[in-house]
């Protein structure tokens, strides 16, 4: 979805077409846990950008009347958007890792959809085969677009099982230019494309646990 307005935000902002990312969005992670405690899902908010959400609206010829925000009927017609329409093998925007490597995620499950602020706000779920966090262990998730033509801000982790805490670490974005530049930086987009650049201005969520 991000990919099908690019071409509408070089109409509206010719400069902006040239750049990497072409939308932003500040995103808050909530891990949901079972009876036992132990994780089983992980509900995802993006906040999209001013810029994005006018785009999406007028897109989709909504909130016609201007007042920024949206009728029961066009939430209905909304939800999900975000989730429609991923190239092939490409599984979503988030990406978690435990002490014995990735963490498959199953599909994305719409949940929600307004405004907040001016901003479109999206929830979705991804469930995850249950899973407890063991002392001394750590779950990582990392919210990004590998294409980058989405920047994923984390901004919050919830729904900490008892006993764990969370750390954000934000990239090193000086080291990512770097990285890009010698992969051979290019505005041209299938530059971005090909290298799935976007791994390296991730954000990453550092979840530890005491034990029992």
């Amino acid at each position: 979805m991000w990919r099908c307005l690019t071409f509408l935000c070089g109409l509206i902002a010719a400069p902006m077409a040239q750049a990497h990312p072409h939308v932003f969005v500040d995103v808050t992670l909530a891990l949901e846990t079972d009876a036992e405690g132990r994780v089983d899902g992980v509900e995802v908010t993006w906040v999209y950008d001013p810029l994005f959400t006018m785009l999406v609206l007028s897109d989709r010829g909504l909130d016609a009347d201007a007042d920024l925000s949206l009728t029961e009927e066009e939430k209905a017609l909304l939800l999900g958007f975000d989730l429609q329409d991923w190239p092939e093998g490409f599984d979503g925007a988030l990406f978690a890792y435990d002490e014995d490597g990735a963490v498959a995620l199953g599909p994305a499950e719409a949940l929600s959809v307004g405004m907040q602020d001016g901003a479109l706000v999206t929830r979705h779920r991804r469930p995850v085969a249950a899973r407890e966090i063991g002392a001394g262990e750590m779950l990582r998730m990392k919210p990004y677009d590998p294409y980058y033509y989405a920047a994923l801000s984390l901004v919050g982790i919830d729904g900490l099982p008892d006993g764990c805490t969370a750390r954000i670490v934000p990239p090193d974005t000086d080291a990512a230019d770097a990285r890009v530049a010698e992969m051979g930086n290019s505005n041209d987009e299938l530059f971005f494309e090909e290298a799935k650049v976007g791994v390296h201005y991730a954000f990453t969520a550092e979840v530890t646990c005491a034990g029992s």
